[in-house]
């Protein structure tokens, strides 16, 4: 990865991932509709604006909900092949995975799934993995039912060493910026990023998404002046 130049600068997943999301057909893998969850939730409001912003979209879980398209638990070897035919039969235009791999076994297959999917369909990939170098992340607890530890480093061999590596893989820094403390969180961290994310672009870009370009070439530049030079 190259020397870091210039500032650091956090992204808000969720953001991304709705600009991402814009008039597409979405997957979303471990994700959740909002529409019956607590509206007084700041993270329901936010992550209710993917579902809003997409053409169509749909959720794999492994909650047997209604509002769960495909249930399927990634931590069983069944899940694979019905995810695959499910992503052959909706050929979806955006796939989004966040805060969900460091909860399951079958990670590094999921991935080549998706990988699979970007050759076949041209769909984007946007991961997100929580950041375990973020002390405050640690403190608070949230990486107790977690599976895998994630530094900088191991995030980014984690995703590019599975087959989604063949691809351009942009890595982003992350931050939960819908809370409204999220500057104190970050300062207090020591300005360490709560999540890395990851975007993985498909051989060409795609037409008839107008702010796809220009979305690609802002994290372009990110990644190239500043992800090597983070905290971890």
């Amino acid at each position: 990865m190259p020397a870091a130049e210039g500032a650091v600068r956090t992204y808000d997943r969720i953001e991304l991932a709705v600009r991402l999301a814009r008039g597409t057909r979405v997957l979303d893998i471990g994700g959740q509709k909002m529409a019956n969850c607590d509206p007084r939730s700041p993270f329901a409001r936010a992550y209710a604006r993917i579902e809003a912003a997409a053409r169509e979209y749909r959720i794999a879980d492994v909650q047997r909900q209604p509002s769960v398209d495909y249930v399927l638990d990634f931590n069983t070897a069944a899940a694979l092949p019905a995810l695959r035919a499910a992503l052959d039969e909706y050929r979806p235009e955006t796939l989004l995975c966040m805060e969900t791999l460091e909860h399951v076994n079958y990670h590094f297959e999921l991935m080549n799934e998706m990988a699979r999917c970007i050759e076949r369909h041209g769909s984007p990939v946007f991961i997100t993995v929580p950041n375990n170098g973020n002390w405050l992340f640690n403190a608070l607890g949230w990486n107790r039912d977690h599976c895998i530890a994630f530094l900088r480093d191991v995030a980014w061999r984690f995703v590019t060493r599975s087959a989604l590596g063949r691809f351009e893989v942009l890595a982003v820094p992350c931050m939960q910026r819908y809370r409204r403390h999220w500057r104190i969180a970050y300062a207090l961290s020591g300005f360490r990023p709560f999540s890395w994310g990851f975007l993985v672009a498909p051989p060409a870009e795609r037409a008839g998404v107008a702010e796809w370009p220009r979305l690609l070439d802002r994290l372009r530049a990110l990644t190239r002046a500043r992800f090597a030079g983070l905290p971890r």
